[in-house]
């Protein structure tokens, strides 16, 4: 019987997510590899205290990030404009796929026309960077905060080199995706901007959890490769 590796992904809102209801989620769901942007010091330790393999760089600035493994990994940095992203490496049923954290500009910055223009470098510096892994038949994987909802350029772009996993799941099981974020921590989730998207990857559950104090939600997913 094929193992899974759980994933999550979460943006934990610069500080503001709550760190003891991040300890809950973690403890609740149990994934076997967690990619975090806007990771915050005390987020980092709840992290750091429940997986011995881990690349954590928090922050206080919109810029920390951090992956974190319950399986032993080798870890690296994704060279992207403006704001690298983080990617691990794990041994599962034979198979040794790369599963990578990112987290693009917001596309309202101003000037947005200056944030357009990142987020067009940063999606082709990902697509160049992945290209090795897809050319060696590597499973991969691609999560995080996209700040990109479906009918957005950078998401078709995306999704026009891999697949979108988790819309994948929830269509074959006859379901719909759900909005992960809302302009407000707390208010009703308006927007579906936090992907996973693969190759060599499927998804067979997912599963969208509330971060307190974060604008975003956690995106959980059960991924089996080959």
């Amino acid at each position: 019987m094929e193992r899974s590796l759980r994933l999550m992904t979460a943006n934990l809102l610069n500080g503001r997510a709550d760190p003891r209801d991040l300890a809950r989620i973690v403890d609740l769901l149990e994934p076997d590899l967690v990619v975090t942007q806007e990771l915050a010091p005390d987020a980092a330790e709840v992290l750091a205290d429940r997986f011995p393999h881990h690349e954590l760089q928090p922050a206080l600035d919109h810029g920390g990030r951090g992956i974190a493994s319950r399986h032993l990994a080798e870890f690296g940095e994704i060279p992207l404009p403006w704001r690298p992203g983080l990617w691990g490496r794990v041994e599962i049923d034979g198979q040794r796929p790369v599963i990578a954290g990112v987290h693009m500009r917001n596309p309202v910055v101003f000037p947005w026309w200056r944030s357009a223009r990142i987020r067009g470098e940063q999606t082709q510096a990902l697509i160049d960077w992945a290209a090795e892994f897809i050319e060696d038949h590597v499973p991969l994987v691609v999560a995080g905060d996209m700040n990109a909802s479906p009918s957005w350029p950078l998401y078709r772009r995306l999704a026009g080199e891999w697949d979108d996993l988790v819309a994948g799941a929830v269509s074959q099981n006859g379901e719909k995706t759900v909005p992960t974020w809302a302009w407000r921590p707390g208010w009703p989730r308006v927007l579906r901007i936090d992907h996973v998207f693969g190759a060599g990857a499927k998804v067979v559950r997912t599963r969208v959890e509330p971060v307190r104090g974060s604008d975003h939600a956690a995106v959980v997913v059960d991924l089996l490769f080959g």
